[in-house]
């Protein structure tokens, strides 16, 4: 079995739970810019970023397939011009946790750079990842789709096998299991299934995991 050499993390709804409000106002921008860029209704819109998330994992890759036209920048920075200080607070336990364990941390995240710094400097634990891939950093390819996962790898220069993947999301975790990555799903009431090794229902729970597969 590989040596692991990267701990990657999903950012949004993994390394924070987002019961504040925050997603609800990204959400709402989502919504108000398909309505604008697309010309249909706010109801319409609404439906679009629902049918698009469970169909392809983010709403970005649905404008990808069925609107080329699109302008992705644009919606990326619009969709993240949030000020994230009016919902999140620091996390000491989290940034404890990160300490304890000297392995190599990545956020791996679908949206921006930008918007994962921000995130992570108000949480506190910018300094506990060594760095960030976003969704620029692998072409505009979203998870769950694999050429991410293949343009990850590339960037890292190791094999599947030498990571471990936290994410919220089984699709993720999954696609990341197909290329041998350890996988732990963070999410309240999921247990393990085939793609999913372990579950927690919060990511301060992931220590002892991690001391299994890690050495301190």
């Amino acid at each position: 079995m590989a040596k692991i050499r990267y701990l990657l993390f999903d950012l949004d709804d993994t390394i924070y739970t987002d019961t504040t409000g925050l997603f609800v106002e990204v959400k709402g921008r989502i919504e108000g810019w398909l309505s604008q860029a697309l010309e249909i209704s706010l109801e319409h819109a609404k439906t679009l970023r629902s049918a698009y998330y469970r169909a392809y994992g983010t709403t970005m890759s649905g404008l990808q397939h069925h609107h080329p036209e699109a302008n992705i920048n644009a919606y990326l920075e619009d969709v993240h011009r949030v000020d994230v200080s009016r919902y999140l607070r620091p996390n000491p336990a989290l940034a404890e946790l990160l300490g304890r364990f000297s392995v190599e941390k990545v956020i791996f995240t679908n949206a921006t750079t930008d918007w994962a710094e921000r995130v992570l400097q108000q949480l506190g634990v910018r300094d506990c990842f060594s760095q960030i891939v976003d969704v620029r950093a692998v072409d505009y390819v979203s998870k769950p789709f694999p050429e991410a996962y293949q343009r990850l790898l590339a960037r890292l220069n190791v094999p599947g096998e030498a990571c471990v993947l936290v994410d919220d999301q089984v699709r993720n975790l999954k696609a990341g299991a197909e290329f041998g990555m350890r996988t732990i799903l963070v999410r309240a009431g999921v247990l393990p299934e085939d793609g999913v090794e372990f579950a927690v229902s919060d990511i301060l729970e992931i220590g002892p995991i991690l001391e299994e597969l890690l050495p301190l």
